[in-house]
């Protein structure tokens, strides 16, 4: 027979029994779908957590303090003086290093900012000229920081994306030019900035949750500010800078950099009150990890594929029973072996290629779902469409192969005489 009558045969025996062969191509359904989703979720996450750290800049080197136990307790019973971190000192010294372009620098005030009686969820730092940069965010209103502005210590501030909704509500339109109090200082709004990534820096919550003031500002009015705890019993903390972010002139030396910056600032530092981070290892290393995690999701998700195909093979075995009859009324009339095998291989790799488009569109639906409700990342790429298709023509190929060679091999004689 030509192929195009085997074909022609073969779709109208499957639409002849549509819902068996809807169910037939369930297992394919649900295999792709759930391979397309997982891969499209795993996808999504490692696009997510690889755009942060590259958000951070791969040149650059993360030096920042960290806390060390009370020290320097005062002569008041009631307040203690917490002395530690990066100084001045360090960053100068930094500065004179080989591969060394810019040290920019950044300190937090540890003073909660408040709307009224609310705590809000905002930082303040007082940052270099070349913070907005080097954290790679766009400035969305308005500007950043200018040099006047650290020449003149000017009182002006450049907000995340997320304070203007915090502190002036959805109503507020235009709020460069506004004013916020800050402890007893009124900071006018210049500018506002984005960071797409969400960037989490040491020590910053958010870049997007944050206000930024000029350095010479911050040191000028905010230092006696810097308490925690009740008036009565207070922890000052005396930290000249809480991050370095490190920029270097060869990308390719980066390593050998940030070594000869840990061992200075290990003999320089008489306790381990600071740390230090490459992004650009943290990527590879984060890559790795979610490359495997990927590969992990998509076997396990490809196990399905597997005992869908077996389903395949089981219930086209089962129908090779049922049509005993027409197998051998075909053969009587002059069918040949390869043409009843080519028939039932036909239905099974269309069953599983049509299983393959509608698992497809099941993932892609399954991952929109989960990206919409619960905010999750999602990420549908072409080759994992590409591969489910491939693989879908694969397992009707393998899987139908039995189930056809058993038809072809039906005895005639025996077949018309079966009940």
């Amino acid at each position: 027979m030509l192929l195009r009558d085997l074909y022609t045969l073969s779709m109208h025996n499957l639409f002849l029994h549509k819902i068996r062969s809807f169910l037939t191509s369930l297992g394919i359904i649900f295999g792709v779908g759930s391979v397309i989703s997982m891969l499209a979720i795993s996808g999504g996450a490692k696009k997510e957590a690889l755009a942060q750290i590259d958000a951070m800049g791969i040149d650059k080197i993360i030096v920042y303090s960290k806390a060390k136990e009370q020290s320097n307790t005062s002569s008041s019973s009631s307040t203690s003086v917490l002395d530690y971190g990066l100084n001045y000192s360090d960053q100068n010294n930094i500065l004179k290093m080989e591969n060394i372009k810019r040290v920019t620098t950044a300190r937090r005030l540890r003073t909660p900012i408040t709307k009224g009686l609310e705590t809000l969820d905002i930082e303040l730092f007082w940052v270099s000229l070349h913070f907005q940069e080097d954290v790679n965010c766009d400035v969305i209103k308005g500007r950043w920081l200018t040099p006047s502005d650290f020449e003149n210590s000017s009182t002006v501030c450049v907000i995340g994306r997320n304070v203007k909704r915090k502190i002036f509500g959805l109503g507020e339109k235009e709020i460069v030019g506004k004013t916020i109090t800050v402890g007893k200082s009124n900071l006018k709004v210049v500018g506002v900035i984005e960071n797409k990534a969400d960037t989490k820096l040491e020590g910053i919550n958010n870049l997007n949750d944050s206000i930024f003031i000029p350095s010479t500002t911050g040191v000028s009015i905010f230092t006696e500010y810097e308490m925690i705890g009740s008036i009565s019993s207070a922890t000052i903390h005396h930290v000249e800078n809480d991050l370095f972010i490190v920029k270097v002139d060869d990308l390719e030396v980066i390593d050998h950099t940030a070594k000869r910056i840990s061992a200075f600032m290990g003999r320089a530092h008489k306790t381990k009150d600071w740390g230090i981070s490459v992004p650009l290892n943290l990527l590879r290393k984060k890559e790795a990890t979610q490359n495997i995690f990927t590969i992990v999701m998509g076997s396990i998700a490809g196990i399905s594929l597997i005992v869908g195909g077996i389903g395949i093979m089981n219930i086209m075995l089962a129908n090779v029973y049922e049509r005993r009859k027409e197998i051998g009324t075909r053969r009587a009339i002059g069918a040949r072996k390869r043409d009843i095998l080519y028939q039932f291989l036909i239905e099974t790799v269309f069953l599983t290629i049509l299983g393959g488009l509608l698992g497809i569109g099941l993932g892609i639906g399954i991952a929109a779902a989960i990206t919409h409700f619960s905010g999750m990342p999602s990420e549908v790429s072409v080759i994992s469409i590409v591969g489910s298709m491939a693989i879908s023509g694969i397992v009707g190929i393998v899987f139908g192969t039995y189930p056809a060679w058993k038809a072809a091999n039906e005895n005639p004689i025996k077949a018309l005489k079966a009940e």
